[in-house]
């Protein structure tokens, strides 16, 4: 289970507009968001930094097994 839906609620970010930010689709992150699809290293990274929160706060149960790998 992850914490975007509700952190991107909190922040008042539109979808399209962390889309265009991060060069997706829409439907990518409605997936992402439901849980329905896990993000790519590089695109978890940057939606955390767009949204200016750690990947533990997206993802509070990842492990990390190197500095830059993130087990969700």
């Amino acid at each position: 289970m992850n914490n975007i839906k509700k952190i991107i609620k909190e922040k008042r970010i539109p979808q399209t507009e962390i889309c265009q930010a991060l060069g997706i689709n829409e439907s990518v992150l409605s997936l992402i968001i439901n849980g329905k699809r896990l993000p790519s290293q590089p695109r978890l990274k940057a939606l955390a930094r767009y949204l200016k929160v750690s990947i533990k706060d997206l993802y509070p149960e990842v492990t990390t097994s190197r500095i830059t790998i993130y087990h969700i």
